[in-house]
């Protein structure tokens, strides 16, 4: 079982470390917490009109992450579930790294909280410091 998990975690490191860090292991250093409520709101309509994307933890996550990030794990814990959402390295902004913990109450799930750490491009890690997007332009040229 630690190998399975030991192995799930390098598949993890590997999927979201940009080609030249591979080595490295991310650091979240800070984040930023997400509002949540708002979109419990539009969940719980959703759920009421039995959506189909509203009784899977995977598709909530992507539905609140919105169309910038990818689905690059997902941990379960007894009535909660954890994804990691991985936006695209890009001129205009950093990369992001949500977080988005889903709990079941009764029969349906709901976003308990979201946090958002991004990586300016000459950091080692996530975390929430202002990146100069000058420099991270120049930094993420072909």
């Amino acid at each position: 079982m630690k190998f399975f998990g030991l192995c799930a975690l390098i598949a993890f490191y590997g999927l979201i470390l940009a080609p030249k860090a591979q080595a490295q292991q991310p650091i979240i250093v800070s984040y930023a917490v997400q509002p949540v409520n708002h979109f419990n709101q539009q969940l719980r309509i959703a759920q009421e009109q039995q959506q189909a994307w509203a009784e899977d933890p995977s598709k909530i996550s992507s539905q609140y992450a919105g169309n910038q990030f990818t689905l690059v794990r997902t941990q379960t814990h007894k009535d909660s579930i954890l994804t990691y959402q991985m936006s695209e390295i890009s001129k205009q902004q950093p990369q992001m790294l949500l977080i988005v913990s889903l709990k079941k109450n009764a029969k349906h799930w709901q976003v308990d909280s979201a946090q958002l750490a991004w990586k300016c491009s000459d950091a080692q890690y996530f975390g929430t410091d202002r990146c100069n997007i000058a420099k991270h332009e120049a930094n993420t040229a072909p």
